[in-house]
């Protein structure tokens, strides 16, 4: 994920902004809060990365899973970011932004453990 985010940065900066305007970088993380949301991700996208490995995660200990927990928030903040970066709604960024809404709605457990009550009842009343 790390690399297709980086090279999502990189061809921004480059293809967008071009090689002789690359300082404009900084101005258009804070003017377009759509780039913050990328490069806040992109951070955390590059710290996950770098703590991935056996040896960090002995380093870590049980920080390790805290900090691997921001992955949620980056599930949270992409979508949002590709929502915000197209200048005309169109289908696909809403079914990105859908589909993470339902797979955090499955990690969470209490609703992971409604789904299934309420998929066990339909699966009764369908056995009737």
């Amino acid at each position: 994920m790390i690399n297709w985010a980086t090279l999502h940065l990189t061809s921004y900066a480059l293809l967008e902004l071009g090689v002789n305007n690359l300082a404009l970088l900084g101005k258009e993380l804070i003017t377009r809060p759509y780039l913050t949301l990328g490069i806040i991700s992109w951070v955390i996208l590059l710290a996950l990365a770098f703590t991935s490995t056996q040896s960090m995660q002995r380093k870590l200990g049980k920080h390790w899973q805290q900090l691997h927990n921001f992955v949620y928030l980056v599930a949270i903040l992409t979508p949002i970011h590709y929502l915000w970066s197209v200048k005309i709604i169109s289908p696909q960024p809403l079914i990105y932004a859908g589909l993470a809404v339902l797979l955090l709605a499955l990690r969470y457990k209490k609703l992971l453990s409604l789904f299934n009550r309420l998929r066990k009842q339909a699966h009764n009343k369908l056995s009737l």
